[in-house]
């Protein structure tokens, strides 16, 4: 520590040295003087009897400090001058090096959130996910009976915890807002070990039917929405209509970033207590010491045991339990962000190789300095160690300025794939991403400065003082090849890589979704209970909307959906062939007449879903090319149109009814439901009016300028918030649709 401190007291423990060492000449001198010699004499005796004065010096500051921090202070403070003295060849360095450095940090915080970091929750090890599958490779959400007697047999779980999605609009708080939020079981938050940081979690008994409406919102809605109002707890709140007390707001983390706004008490009713309507997504926390193996074989042990009350069209379905974490990326993007990851470290070896070339080029200008140098007493370890403090100092400025193009990229980049992200993922400028920054800053000035502070300071000096500045030395000239050649290798992996991405750009512009999405543009509907109670209530809100939309101008067609193309199909339900043995999941989805003109589905044959096909009319159905394949080959049919099929039918609600059966009447071409990457899967249309639900897409095709038409662009394929429309087409409909 002393040592340490000497580095800062420098000048005030030289003065106190000089003095010393004149004070002991000073007494030298007058015991010489006492011992009869003059005093100049006597000075001289001192002197030769002392020693070197400069020599003590040197030795005292040794002793006192650590000499090899300041001769880095000393090399360091030259490389800053050598910096500002050559500005050409320093921007171009710190430039190039930026842009390398920059990349890679950005890059680095991306798979720092997503691929390295844990889960931002304790023991996150201890979370998994608990699906059913259909089949090998398939998972499924879960039903209400099988989530209860789970949760009652198993003893591997802490906690087992169920959540589902809902949009409700929240009224009294100035313009109607729709918000996002969660229905999720009492313990759900003990399960990922989150409690509020003001207020409460919710009690035991508030998931029960008839208990007061309350709600936990997050630390972003409360900022947002409330303004940080401390007095928001135990305030309420009207969502749908209805008031809810506010008994908690959560801390800043990771729900924050998971566009969910609050949470409310998941209340099962009757009509849900059933085996064949899969709408839950369960969570669990194991209990310590218990491996996911072991959760595993007993949930299927647990699974085995209901047979007696599992309907028989999902005999074969199994349970699955894996680490939270494995579904929260995609292995697509997963691989994505590693392909990234590699492709701008070679851009960073690339800006390595470009620098040592210049640093050896200049290299070539200083062997004359070296030398003398050398000759002035330098050792070869010193001139090594001042060439490197120099690559250094160019680093370090590339290090700054290339933190600020990493900050410049992600606050472009992150919106683009925000939506590909883990809610988990908080991508940023925090201290592990600095330290990598730090870390690669080190390598970059070993790489870029060793090879070229060798070649400049080894060698005979007699050479170089002859060479003057005539010119590089054969062996330097090598070494420049040898990274020029290096570096054209990694630039062509890099193009080659580049153009493959390319072409798997342009073929996969080639697949065909089945659907033309130009012009297309979409929002979403959540209609409040409270306000449309009814089936019939949401029939005829539909059938208005879609009316006074088609009547507005630049308007060619409007059309409604549960789901929309390539977004996935949120429902799945059970198929079976009356009087035959067998049968499957497939997707269920509900229309409209204008769905399949909208956007330009084929009809292969039969009929679509027309307007006679309202509540009153028979139970009618499409199917797409890949169910019509499985009928035909599984149930043997010569033709499915005109064939009755039996169906597990949602409610209005959205949870499951009773087998209704449906009779198809037409084969539509497969629409992509997933992305364009995904299979096809099978998908069974129903009509709108038939079977209506709470939510739904509006799907509009517009001619023109689509901005006067347009609340959301159907290429965000996001349908989260509905903004405010600047256009007054929606006037006559749009508060109503905003409330909901």
């Amino acid at each position: 520590m002393k040592r340490l401190l000497a580095l800062f007291r420098k000048r005030r423990l030289d003065r106190d040295l000089e003095a010393e060492i004149a004070a002991h000449l000073e007494l030298a001198e007058q015991e010489a003087i006492e011992e009869g010699l003059s005093p100049a004499q006597a000075r001289r005796t001192a002197r030769l009897k002392f020693g070197g004065i400069e020599n003590v010096k040197e030795q005292h500051r040794d002793r006192r400090s650590i000499r090899w921090v300041e001769t880095f202070w000393r090399d360091l403070r030259h490389g800053f001058a050598a910096a500002v003295q050559d500005p050409g060849f320093s921007l171009v360095a710190i430039g190039v090096l930026a842009l390398g450095i920059g990349a890679n940090t950005a890059m680095f915080s991306l798979v720092d959130a997503t691929l390295l970091r844990p889960l931002p929750f304790p023991n996150p090890e201890q979370l998994v996910r608990v699906w059913e599958t259909p089949e090998p490779d398939r998972f499924n959400t879960i039903n209400t009976l099988d989530f209860l007697d789970w949760n009652r047999l198993n003893t591997v779980f802490e906690g087992l915890s169920v959540e589902q999605e809902l949009g409700m609009a929240m009224t009294g708080e100035g313009e109607p807002t729709r918000l996002l939020g969660r229905l999720v079981s009492p313990d759900y938050f003990d399960v990922f070990g989150v409690q509020p940081a003001m207020g409460r979690a919710f009690l035991p008994g508030e998931d029960q039917p008839g208990s007061v409406p309350v709600v936990v919102i997050t630390s972003a809605t409360w900022r947002t929405q409330f303004g940080s109002d401390p007095a928001m707890l135990n305030r309420d709140i009207e969502l749908d209509g209805q008031p809810h007390t506010v008994v908690g707001i959560l801390p800043s983390g990771p729900f924050d970033r998971d566009d969910v706004a609050f949470f409310k008490p998941l209340i099962f009713r009757p009509d849900q207590m059933n085996r064949g309507f899969h709408w839950l997504r369960a969570v669990g926390r194991m209990k310590p010491g218990i491996t996911l193996e072991r959760a595993q074989e007993e949930m299927s042990t647990i699974d085995a045991s209901l047979d007696g009350v599992t309907p028989t069209w999902k005999k074969d379905w199994g349970v699955l339990v894996e680490p939270y974490d494995k579904r929260l990326i995609d292995d697509g993007m997963r691989r994505s962000i590693q392909v990234a990851f590699g492709a701008v470290a070679l851009v960073l070896l690339i800006a390595c190789a470009n620098v040592a070339n210049l640093l050896l080029a200049r290299g070539s200008t200083r062997s004359r300095e070296m030398a003398v140098r050398a000759a002035l007493g330098a050792s070869r370890g010193r001139l090594v160690s001042q060439l490197l403090t120099e690559s250094l100092v160019l680093c370090l400025f590339g290090a700054v300025a290339g933190i600020g193009l990493a900050q410049l990229l992600m606050s472009i980049a992150l919106p683009l794939v925000a939506d590909s992200l883990p809610f988990t993922a908080d991508v940023g400028l925090d201290f592990r991403v600095l330290g990598f920054s730090a870390a690669a800053t080190l390598g970059v000035s070993l790489l870029i400065g060793l090879l070229p502070s060798l070649q400049t300071s080894f060698g005979k000096l007699s050479q170089s003082m002859n060479q003057g500045s005539r010119g590089s030395s054969a062996s330097r000239e090598g070494l420049r090849r040898a990274i020029v050649v290096g570096e054209v290798a990694l630039s062509l992996v890099l193009l080659c890589g580049s153009l493959l991405l390319f072409k798997s750009l342009y073929n996969l512009q080639q697949v065909d979704p089945g659907v033309r999405v130009g012009e297309v543009i979409t929002m979403s509907v959540n209609l409040p209970p409270s306000a449309y109670s009814s089936p019939d209530s949401a029939r005829l809100f539909y059938r208005r909307v879609i009316e006074q939309l088609e009547a507005a101008p630049g308007v060619v067609s409007a059309a409604l959906a549960s789901d929309l193309p390539m977004e996935g199909v949120n429902e799945g339900e059970g198929l079976s062939v009356p009087g035959r043995d067998g049968g499957g999941a497939v997707s269920y989805k509900r229309i409209d007449p204008n769905y399949l003109g909208v956007l330009d589905i084929a009809l292969l044959a039969g009929r679509g879903i027309q307007q006679r096909d309202s509540a009153d009319a028979p139970p009618t159905a499409l199917v797409n090319e890949q169910l019509a394949a499985r009928l035909l080959n599984d149930y043997e049919m010569d033709d499915p149109i005109g064939q009755t099929v039996s169906v597990s039918t949602p409610n209005y609600e959205g949870s499951d009814g009773s087998s209704a059966e449906y009779q198809i009447v037409g084969i539509v071409r497969s629409e992509q439901t997933e992305e364009l990457a995904a299979e096809q899967e099978p998908v069974f249309y129903v009509s709108l009016q038939q079977v209506p639900r709470m939510d739904a897409k509006i799907i509009v095709r517009a001619s023109g300028s689509e901005t006067a038409v347009m609340c959301r662009p159907y290429a965000k394929r996001s349908a989260r918030s509905i903004p405010t429309c600047p256009s007054a087409i929606f006037a006559p409909w749009s508060r109503s649709a905003t409330a909901a």
